[in-house]
């Protein structure tokens, strides 16, 4: 009976968010951990902002961000912004800028996508149709009908590099975060139907109703060396 009543919320809130989610500018904070020992090592947020236009294509933008403390610093300093500008219509992405600085490693790209042609700060490649940026997927995987147990692939491109991506719905389990304790479903990447995280990027999200809309409440994320979790602890409007 519990999980019905669980399932019709996730159904409503589905129903609700794929009509308002990206209408109205959000910002969700996160605090940062470091998933072995569970020791806060700085904050993120995940924002969506007033939407735009690029080239006579209507989009919204989305923007996500990663800054370690001092403390954080001095395990694996992170200094992490990437705005994305995606289709309304389609989710799909048309533009990426990327500016990365995760140790001592920095990076800055800008892409754009249009059709099947893309380009990474002036170098030109082809894309798939209907290619998405993994970032942007933190908040338009909720947008898609992924049953639990099933899955999903996407084109992604990310910096110019291109791959395929399969998502699967892990199913419900109990998240405590900052902002409370929530019963949420998980949507991981897998390799020969078993959960991983492999590549750099990869990320585990786990969502859940508040107010109407779907949220990604804790968001686990691949680095260079070891894994993040970020959990929810402000929702700003």
């Amino acid at each position: 009976m519990q999980f019905i009543i669980i399932f019709l919320l996730i159904s409503v809130a589905y129903s609700e968010s794929s009509i308002n989610q990206f209408d109205k500018q959000v910002r969700y904070e996160y605090n940062a951990y470091v998933d072995v020992l569970n020791l806060k090592l700085g904050e993120a947020s995940l924002s969506i902002k007033k939407p735009d236009n690029i080239k006579g294509t209507d989009v919204y933008h989305l923007n996500f961000s990663v800054k370690t403390s001092k403390l954080g610093d001095t395990i694996y300093k992170i200094r992490n912004k990437i705005d994305v500008w995606i289709n309304k219509e389609s989710f799909n992405i048309v533009k990426q800028y990327k500016n990365i600085s995760e140790l001592r490693k920095k990076k800055t790209t800008t892409t754009f996508i249009n059709g099947n042609k893309g380009e990474t700060n002036g170098r030109k490649y082809i894309v798939n149709d209907n290619v998405f940026d993994p970032y942007s997927l933190i908040l338009i995987l909720s947008e898609f009908d992924i049953p639990i147990n099933s899955s999903k692939k996407f084109n992604i491109v990310d910096a110019g590099k291109i791959r395929e991506l399969e998502v699967k719905n892990l199913g419900f389990k109990t998240i405590r975060t900052p902002y409370g304790k929530f019963s949420g479903y998980t949507l991981s990447p897998i390799q020969n139907g078993q959960r991983v995280l492999k590549n750099k990027g990869d990320m585990e999200v786990s969502y859940a109703s508040i107010d109407g809309t779907l949220v990604p409440i804790e968001i686990i994320i691949k680095l260079g060396q070891g894994v993040i979790t970020l959990k929810l602890k402000k929702v700003l409007e």
